[in-house]
């Protein structure tokens, strides 16, 4: 087994061979070296800037979600569309995109354009599903939207989405009342009044049963006459 100084001197002799032909290269391409160093350096300083760039438009787009947020609270309902216009142009697929498309569909559904309102929450969803409690606040929200255009039957689909996905949430008893109403719109009663009872019993001494309760009077007095 070789001595350490044998190793050492191996290594030199290597790393002088390794000198010498880098040496010799560059000395007879030297021209070929000087272009490959330039083009690196000119990649590096471009990768620089752009992710300088992208940096500050993230920050920027970020900062202009805060603004649409405060614009919607404010009731500047038109300037919140424009500016959540600007930051899904900038950012279509990013969480600044996902944040836009919320803030203007809550600002159509005010203006009462509720399908317009429907395409933007739907545009929201896969970008702010996992964003806490969004993705069924947006799901509720589009079931509201289309409930209020009276597409009772899109509406429906997405109430029992959120009954069916998120058995356990506080939008639960909310979404059944919803499902409840589009029956009662479609006339299908006998569906309505089974939700009503739902809702009625698994939520005693709140408002849902307070709720629930007066369309079963309301109801049952109209089969009964």
């Amino acid at each position: 087994m070789p001595r350490q100084w044998v190793k050492d001197e191996l290594k030199k002799d290597f790393l002088k061979h390794f000198v010498e032909i880098s040496v010799s290269f560059v000395k007879s391409h030297k021209e070929t070296v000087i272009a490959s160093v330039v083009v690196l350096l000119i990649i590096t300083v471009i990768s620089i800037v752009t992710l300088n760039r992208l940096k500050k438009s993230s920050e920027l787009s970020l900062e202009q979600v805060g603004f649409a947020s405060m614009y919607l609270k404010a009731g500047y309902i038109d300037q919140t569309i424009q500016l959540c216009d600007q930051i899904i142009q900038a950012h279509p697929s990013g969480i600044q995109g996902g944040y836009a498309n919320f803030y203007k569909a809550e600002a159509l559904y005010i203006k009462k354009s509720y399908e317009e309102a429907v395409k933007f929450y739907q545009n929201a969803l896969p970008l702010l599903r996992k964003k806490e409690d969004l993705g069924t606040m947006i799901l509720f929200s589009i079931g509201n939207s289309y409930e209020n255009a009276q597409k009772y039957q899109e509406a429906l689909n997405s109430f029992k989405q959120i009954v069916d996905e998120y058995p356990s949430h506080y939008l639960v008893p909310e979404a059944q009342l919803g499902i409840a109403r589009c029956y009662e719109s479609i006339g299908d009663i006998k569906s309505a009044i089974s939700y009503y009872q739902t809702v009625s019993s698994l939520n005693p001494t709140t408002e849902y049963k307070t709720m629930a309760d007066a369309r079963l009077k309301i109801l049952d007095t109209s089969l009964n006459n």
